[in-house]
C-alpha cells in the first residue's frame, strides 16, 4: 500500500510539469532532486526546520498536515499550502510567502537525496496544509512563543 500511495503522490507532485514521466524515471532510477515549479494549486512557504517540526507536531492531531519538504543542511522546511491563501502568511516574520512559480527541488518522497527529505510526503489526495492551521502554529500563541 505505501508504494502506491507514493506512485500516487509523486505523480500529484508533477502533474504542472511540461514532462512528468522524466521527473517520474528520474525518480525511479536515480537519487536526484527535481524541479516542481508551484503553478498549480499549491504554493511554498518557507521556514526554519526545527520551529517546522515543533509546528507539524502542533497541527498533527487535526490531521490536516499537508505535505512538508525539509533541507537538514540549510536548515529549512518548505510547506506546501493551499495557492489562494498563501498571502495571508505574509504578515509573520518567521515565514516567507514564495510567489506562484517557485521551484522546488524535490526528492522521492520514500528517499532523501543532497540533504533534503519530505517529513511529510504529498500522499496524492492534494491535502495542503491549511494556512489557518499554518498561521497559528507560528502565530504570537505557536510555537515560536514558546
Amino acid at each position: 500500500m505505501a508504494v502506491i500511495r507514493g506512485e500516487i503522490g509523486r505523480r500529484w507532485l508533477t502533474y504542472t510539469l511540461t514532462n512528468p514521466q522524466q521527473a517520474l524515471r528520474t525518480w525511479a532510477h536515480e537519487d536526484q532532486l527535481v524541479p516542481v515549479p508551484s503553478s498549480g494549486t499549491w504554493r511554498v512557504v518557507e521556514a526554519a526546520l526545527y520551529p517546522s517540526i515543533d509546528a507539524m507536531c502542533a497541527i498533527r492531531p487535526t490531521d490536516a498536515l499537508g505535505p512538508v519538504l525539509a533541507s537538514v543542511r540549510q536548515p529549512l522546511a518548505w510547506w506546501l499550502v493551499p495557492a489562494d491563501e498563501a498571502d495571508d502568511l505574509a504578515d509573520l516574520r518567521q515565514l516567507t510567502v514564495h510567489p506562484r512559480g517557485r521551484v522546488l527541488n524535490c526528492p522521492h518522497e520514500g528517499i532523501g537525496s543532497e540533504g533534503r527529505l519530505w517529513l511529510e510526503p504529498p500522499d496524492g489526495s492534494g491535502r495542503l496544509t491549511p494556512v489557518s492551521q499554518l498561521g497559528t502554529a507560528f502565530g504570537p500563541a505557536g510555537v515560536m512563543a514558546r
